[in-house]
């Protein structure tokens, strides 16, 4: 017996259990801003397409995001009771800005997050120009791309219930002045008794006048006739020169000339003057009858059924027992811990702006009034506006949760953020990389505040960031996140962009420089071609396009080859291919040149980055001709013109945000996520890239 015991030992000793083969891709999808939530739609919604998943500039997380736009981006308002306390004394005063500041309301910020709210919106000229005009481009291109987050028309994912998707696509010429007033919008918050009509209304960035020996702003409300008939357009000059006939006269403030005049008075609206931009996706409620939306009306918003935010466990705080469940007396603190911090309780499902099984929500239909018999009211569940539900559906963090373990562990993860970025993009890196913590485990994670806190990254004599090492496949955690930005700011970084959406021009490139070194060491055991610096720039790098029959049209990329790809050493070689997809307004052509960065340390026989394939996919709306219907989704023809002469419109504001969009009418979204999985599909069989593959490392 002790024989066979003994020898029963030394087998189970001599034969360990196999390792768990690691399915590769040899793909990581990677994007920044736009592009960065793409890639996290796409990435974490197909997880088994990637190896990796790198999110430069925030993934637009979902519980995030639709606070964000629900209580600073569309919201600040006076309550009800006040507005009407405020019409008792004279509805003109509903537009006097100086009367609605004394109750007008703004949410407590987060760490490193922006204080706004409808009437005043943050502005940047970071990477890019975010005055109003700019909001409204991309709210309408988020609308589009995944339906109306504030309400739900059967008729249109995009436009308000009650008016029609045609008037909102094609606004005709009277939209500012002659409003489709809708009745019977009911609202808990302002409108419970259908007592007020909602209508469409107008917005967008006014032009900014100052006085030119004081560089004071025009005040267009310092004449009381403007709050009761704000000042037509071809009327601003001369108010303004007589505003400033005493101080040097008036001038146009200049975006680059005049930065910190545009960072003070930029994404205001101003009440004193006619808006002339259509906004296309929302409604206001017109309390005081006039056919426009005065500066203190609130803009209609039933976007979910309402909801106690109090945690799975069904209690509030003071009535937390400790146990996980509720008792009747009244407590302190978080007895049950199950308030959400991004850092510290990342499961956690109290304040967390989603409601969970447990919380108590009212079946009262999104418009938060009984007996209206509005969408989901008296349905036995929780409801939210279609648009929120397809966006909850390419939420990273909900489908991070949603991964087996197995699935989850091979995938790795980058995430950037600036801490004052724009878009708070960075504040929503720390919402997902928390919850990557959380699920790791025992797992190295690597989250540093400077791109030189990477380990093994900073230079010994300069102390900057010197990524260039092999440190990379063997110091680095493979799960990363870098929040960039000196804390507290001061008043010359704020202009420089320090820690904003695109950051100082040092940052923009640290954080192309970590990307491509973190995505180069994803296959350390991969055996890699031999590269002599072979082929010209223009010869490697390209823009194509191909016949997508998703978007039913030719669809434009941009590749850039690696060193050595055509050299005849490698005719057999095949190669790993990273997916980077374009900011907002950007075009593929855009970041091809990006690739440059990596090229000599390809060839470098110290450093001996891995070469790879990059593809920069097309993120701009497709082309549509208005007389044919025709569809072209590039930016030029095959003689190099430009495609979107006359005749031709775009199907979006500008962005797709890479997803199938859910467009102006039902059934006619435009298939931009299937035609990226179509575009992985074609590289694979127009180039030399490897197949997936069961390996026992990488």
């Amino acid at each position: 017996m002790l024989a066979a015991g003994f020898l029963s030992s030394c087998t189970k000793a001599d034969n360990p259990p196999a390792p768990t083969p690691i399915r590769t891709t040899y793909r990581i999808m990677t994007g920044v801003s736009m592009g960065a939530t793409g890639a996290a739609a796409l990435g974490f919604s197909n997880p088994e397409k990637f190896d990796a998943i790198a999110v430069l500039g925030g993934p637009l997380d979902a519980a995030y995001f639709i606070r964000m736009i629900d209580k600073f981006g569309t919201g600040g308002f006076c309550t009800l009771a006040e507005l009407e306390a405020i019409m008792a004394t004279g509805p003109e005063k509903l537009n006097d800005p100086a009367v609605i500041a004394g109750c007008s309301q703004r949410e407590p910020t987060q760490k490193w997050e922006h204080s706004q709210d409808f009437n005043h919106w943050h502005y940047t000229a970071n990477g890019t120009s975010a005055t109003r005009e700019t909001y409204i481009d991309m709210f309408s291109d988020i609308t589009l791309a995944y339906g109306n987050f504030a309400t739900d028309n059967p008729m249109s994912p995009f436009a308000p219930p009650g008016v029609a998707a045609a008037h909102m696509k094609n606004p005709p010429g009277d939209f500012c002045t002659n409003p489709v007033r809708v009745k019977n919008v009911y609202n808990r918050e302002y409108n419970p008794t259908g007592k007020y009509d909602a209508i469409t209304f107008c917005d967008g960035q006014p032009r900014l006048w100052k006085c030119r020996s004081t560089n004071e702003p025009v005040d267009f409300c310092s004449d009381p006739a403007n709050k009761l008939s704000p000042l037509p357009v071809a009327m601003e000059q001369a108010f303004a020169e007589t505003f400033c006939a005493s101080k040097g006269g008036a001038e146009p403030a200049h975006r680059d000339a005049d930065k910190a005049f545009f960072y003070a008075h930029a994404g205001n609206v101003d009440p004193c003057r006619q808006p002339v931009r259509p906004l296309k996706f929302a409604l206001a409620f017109d309390l005081n009858g006039n056919g426009r939306r005065d500066y203190g009306e609130p803009l209609v918003k039933n976007s979910h059924e309402r909801f106690d935010d109090v945690g799975s466990d069904g209690c509030a705080d003071a009535k937390e027992d400790g146990q996980g469940g509720c008792t009747a007396s009244s407590g302190s603190g978080d007895p049950n811990g199950d308030n959400y911090d991004p850092d510290t309780n990342a499961l956690g499902t109290e304040n967390d702006w989603l409601r969970e099984e447990g919380e108590p929500y009212r079946d009262d239909g999104l418009d938060g009034v009984p007996s209206t018999n509005d969408l989901g009211e008296g349905n036995g569940k929780h409801d939210y506006a279609s648009g929120i539900a397809k966006f909850l559906s390419h939420d990273a963090r909900s489908n991070l949760r949603k991964m087996e373990p197995r699935a989850r562990s091979r995938i790795d993860l980058l995430i950037d953020g600036g801490i004052r970025d724009v878009f708070n993009l960075g504040v929503m890196s720390r919402h997902l990389f928390g919850l990557i913590k959380v699920l790791r485990g025992e797992k190295a994670v690597g989250q540093y505040r400077d791109f030189v806190e990477i380990p093994g990254m900073k230079h010994p004599r300069s102390g900057t960031y010197h990524p260039w090492t092999p440190y990379w496949a063997t110091r680095v955690p493979r799960d990363l996140e870098v929040l960039y930005g000196r804390d507290p700011p001061t008043p010359e970084d704020i202009l420089d962009g320090e820690g904003d959406h695109v950051g100082t021009p040092g940052q923009a490139t640290n954080r192309f420089l970590t990307m491509f070194n973190w995505a180069a060491a994803t296959w350390p055991t991969l055996e890699r071609p031999k590269t002599p610096f072979g082929g010209s720039s223009n010869e490697r790098q390209k823009v194509e396009s191909f016949d997508s029959v998703a978007l039913g049209a030719k669809w434009e990329y941009a590749i850039a080859l690696p060193p050595g790809y055509d050299a005849p050493e490698n005719a057999e070689a095949r190669y790993p291919v990273v997916f980077l997809l374009h900011g907002y307004g950007m075009a593929p052509k855009d970041f091809m040149a990006t690739s440059l960065i990596t090229d000599t340390f390809v060839t470098d026989p110290d450093v001996k980055l891995r070469p790879m394939i990059m593809v920069y996919p097309n993120g701009r709306c497709c082309w549509q001709n208005e007389t044919t219907g025709a569809r072209d989704c590039r930016e030029v023809d095959e003689t190099g013109a430009d495609v979107g002469g006359a005749g031709w419109r775009r199907e979006c504001e500008s962005g797709s945000f890479y997803v199938n969009s859910s467009g102006w009418a039902p059934n006619e979204g435009v298939k931009y996520g299937d035609a990226m999985f179509e575009l992985m599909e074609h590289i694979d069989g127009k180039y030399r890239t490897l197949e997936a593959a069961e390996v026992i490392e990488r």
